[in-house]
């Protein structure tokens, strides 16, 4: 044998060698269901729940004997909310609030661990705001935020202060989430005590103050299945100048449980629940003895979503109320809701419940600052909602919606003057019997190019109350139209501007008399001169209107505000 053939003869035999290995893995592969999976890339969490941690594998069979998850659970309750959102849970009545509180603009989109404006306008009116959060450790965090904003007011009667602050911890342990805060905010505001009794007496303070505790627990198997739970206990109280003469006038001590408990069905997009809410209220307003009310509710819900484009959701809930008019009341509502949302450009939703509101005292005195609590106790809101809404993305992201609200109540509650001309403050009556009836319509348009956002609203209001208690007929302090514009843009990233417009059309109060309509006119300029701090101005009321919101009560005229912005 000659030595070139030698040659192939152990080059075949090294070849076929080296290649038994893989023969043999791919061999073993071929008889097994498991994908080629690295198995430091598997997670086993118990209960036949497997992850791949960063790999997008065929998952394992046999290993998913219930529905999939595809997004997280709208319905969850977070732990560090927006404004907007802490708003969007608590049921508030329809009482029309004062317009103090501002627009919320568009902020640079970069995460911040501190954001902080202070800034200072005319008639004396400093403003100072402080966002800030910091972990502890691993999963854990603070968070901070304290406002404040006053002005010294173009009349002696118009000036207030408005300060607050809360401080939240969360933790995060395996799939359930702590959290713990306490807030506290002091204000006040004057009222003019003018009249035939007393025409020379000086400005009447009417202060409040208010601090609380407050927790949350969340636990989520998944995002169909799990636990949530929260309790909080608020004390409010307020004083009016030495009338009365005690040092609490009106106080109220108010806590509020709430559990939350759901599960997945047996179909896909099918989920089931029970809920508990309890609240509650000891309260005395200064020239009566101490009463109390509740709202105890538990609620049995059912979701379903069919085809992705139709989903239904029933909630069923049995109401124990008690209020000092009322007595013990017991009450079965039902809250269904229907959403459409097809892959086109058209939506859908209706809903029809029954409604309870609280007669929280806190609640009463922020919508009105300038309400004095008498002897009058405090009776809950109930009756029927309905609502229509549909919405259609038109052409190139301009999205327009149009919709019917119609409330129907079986006891409202309504602004009305003291009957003491010398006493202009406010105090709250209720009618058995009244409608509210509102068509609204509006526009949204977002210009990612230019990173702008628009939006338009406007809605016409129907209202009727009994003549007997109202003479006017209306529900007092409701317009008969209303909107609202707002424009956003950030041209480029260092630069943002603002623009609103709130109108509103003429209201009557409960004695029948009618407070003309106004339209006011904001804009904002946010100045990034460094990646760390930046510049504001504002303008508020441009058009220089002369409104009020509340009869005897004119809003402030133009004001212009200037200041710092830091950003870390």
């Amino acid at each position: 044998m000659n030595s070139s053939r030698q040659t192939s003869l152990l080059f075949s035999v090294l070849l076929i060698i080296a290649a038994l290995p893989v023969t043999a893995q791919q061999q073993d592969g071929a008889s097994s269901l498991l994908p080629d999976i690295d198995p430091q890339d598997i997670e086993i969490r118990g209960d036949f729940q497997v992850r791949f941690p960063g790999l997008a594998r065929q998952p394992v069979l046999g290993f998913a004997p219930r529905p999939p998850v595809f997004r997280v659970d709208p319905d969850r309750m977070p732990f560090m909310e927006t404004d907007d959102e802490i708003v969007a849970t608590i049921p508030l009545s329809d009482l029309e609030p004062a317009l103090r509180p501002e627009k919320n603009f568009i902020r640079l989109a970069d995460r911040q661990r501190i954001y902080a404006y202070a800034g200072y306008g005319t008639f004396q009116s400093p403003e100072l705001g402080v966002f800030a959060e910091a972990p502890v450790r691993d999963r854990e965090s603070v968070a901070f935020h304290f406002g404040h904003q006053s002005s010294g007011g173009d009349r002696d009667f118009s000036s207030f202060r408005d300060m607050g602050g809360e401080l939240q911890w969360t933790r995060t342990t395996g799939n359930s989430r702590w959290g713990a805060g306490v807030t506290a905010a002091s204000s006040f505001n004057y009222s003019p005590l003018t009249g035939q009794v007393a025409p020379a007496m000086d400005p009447e303070r009417i202060s409040y103050h208010t601090y609380g505790l407050k927790g949350r627990w969340q636990h989520l198997k998944h995002a169909y299945r799990g636990w949530q739970a929260s309790a909080s206990l608020n004390r409010f109280a307020d004083r009016t100048g030495s009338y009365p003469d005690d040092e609490e006038a009106t106080n109220e001590t108010r806590y509020q449980v709430h559990v939350n408990r759901f599960w997945e069905g047996t179909m896909l997009e099918q989920v089931f629940g029970l809920q508990f809410n309890g609240t509650g209220a000891v309260y005395d307003t200064g020239l009566d003895e101490t009463q109390y009310w509740l709202n105890n509710n538990l609620g049995a819900r059912y979701r379903h979503t069919f085809s992705s484009f139709h989903q239904v959701e029933a909630w069923l809930r049995f109401y124990q109320l008690h209020d000092p008019v009322n007595g013990l009341d017991l009450y079965l509502y039902p809250d269904i809701q229907y959403r459409f949302k097809g892959t086109g450009r058209l939506s859908a939703a209706l809903r029809l419940r029954g409604f309870v509101n609280d007669p929280s005292l806190e609640t009463i005195h922020l919508t009105n600052r300038f309400t004095l609590n008498n002897d009058r106790d405090l009776e809950h809101e109930r009756g029927l909602h309905i609502n229509l809404h549909g919405g259609a993305d038109i052409w190139n992201g301009v999205e327009i919606y149009t919709g019917l609200d119609y409330w129907q109540y079986y006891n409202r509650g309504f602004f009305t003057a003291w009957e003491d001309p010398a006493m202009p403050f406010f105090g709250v009556d209720y009618v058995g019997e009244a409608t509210h009836l509102e068509w609204y319509a509006g526009l949204s348009r977002v210009f990612r190019t230019w990173r702008t956002t628009t939006s338009a609203r406007i809605g016409l209001n129907y209202t009727s109350a009994d003549e007997d208690v109202i003479p006017s007929g209306e529900i007092p302090y409701v317009p008969g139209w209303k909107g609202s514009v707002l424009v956003t843009t950030q041209p480029v990233s260092w630069l943002g501007l603002s623009g609103w417009m709130d109108l509103s059309g003429d209201r009557k109060t409960a004695e029948g008399e009618t407070l003309d309509g106004f339209v006011l006119l904001g804009a904002r300029t946010d100045i990034r001169i460094h990646s760390r701090f930046g510049l504001y101005f504002k303008a508020l009321n441009i058009l220089d209107e002369e409104y009020e919101v509340w009869q005897n009560y004119q809003e402030r005229p133009f004001q212009f505000y200037g200041g710092l912005t830091l950003h870390w």
